[in-house]
């Protein structure tokens, strides 16, 4: 019966994947399921979650011909079956993640600094719990004041009891609750984590800015893409124009120009030779 099962579930997950434009995977972690609830609420209409065993996982994948994302289950998988691209996707999952306090044995993902300054803590035994994390403390003024900017966790280091209690203390929550996606297939095309994962905002400032320095080179250099043809043509006529005039070519841009000179001309002889 077991085994009837597991077949069951693992061609339905096939065929949900079959049936999306878009599938990712994630890592659930240590995601508290109330966390979890709410990703799945947030994503109502725009993305499905299941949390699937990682044999079951990889099976699916390899029926529903997806073999490319089997190196990217993590221990504790998450499916995520969607028909936006793999990068709104990817957004949409990481705004769903939420501050966290630091629990003993959590790794960081990146450098904790404690600053320099005041902590706004009373002098008592909290400065002590301070200490014991490393953390260089003194009282001054009435609180307790960090000495200097200390980095009390690294990247990739195990929160200890003692840095727990005083991240606290200092009611810092240096952790996000949320799904790490490892790599999504949009539409046959592969992308992992570090491609997916970029600021929106500095790639559009990117892009704006080799715009328009693509717009002023070509401007400059007088290459003929329709974006600046229109303006190296007008430049192009009026530096011929003004040639004509200095020439005195006539044309049909510049005979009135050149008869209106003329007879300003006639006009000034005139002038001097009545006085």
């Amino acid at each position: 019966m077991a085994k009837e099962w597991k077949k069951g579930f693992v061609e339905g997950l096939s065929q949900r994947m079959k049936g999306s434009g878009v599938v990712g995977i994630a890592d659930v972690g240590r995601l508290p399921s109330k966390q979890m609830q709410a990703i799945r609420r947030g994503l109502r209409g725009k993305a499905e979650i299941k949390v699937v065993k990682r044999s079951l996982l990889k099976r699916a994948l390899e029926m529903a011909g997806l073999e490319l994302l089997t190196n990217y289950v993590a221990q504790q998988p998450a499916l995520i079956t969607s028909e936006l691209d793999a990068f709104e996707l990817f957004r949409e999952v990481k705004n769903m993640r939420s501050q966290a306090p630091a629990k003993p044995g959590m790794t960081a993902t990146r450098d904790v600094v404690i600053k320099q300054g005041g902590t706004g803590l009373p002098p008592g035994p909290a400065i002590g719990d301070l200490q014991a994390a490393g953390i260089p403390a003194r009282i001054e003024k009435g609180q307790i004041v960090v000495s200097k900017d200390h980095v009390i966790l690294k990247a990739g280091d195990v929160v200890t009891p003692e840095i727990s209690n005083a991240l606290a203390k200092l009611d810092m929550k240096p952790f996000e609750l949320g799904l790490e996606v490892t790599a999504i297939l949009d539409r046959g095309v592969l992308f992992e984590r570090d491609v997916l994962d970029i600021d929106i905002e500095e790639f559009r400032n990117r892009f704006a800015t080799a715009s328009a320095e693509a717009f002023a080179l070509a401007k400059n250099t007088g290459y003929p893409v329709k974006e600046v043809l229109g303006i190296i043509l007008s430049e192009m006529a009026m530096q011929a124009k003004s040639l004509a005039l200095f020439i005195d070519w006539v044309s049909g841009e510049t005979v009135k120009e050149i008869l209106s000179k003329a007879n300003a001309q006639a006009l000034s002889l005139k002038k001097v030779g009545g006085v």
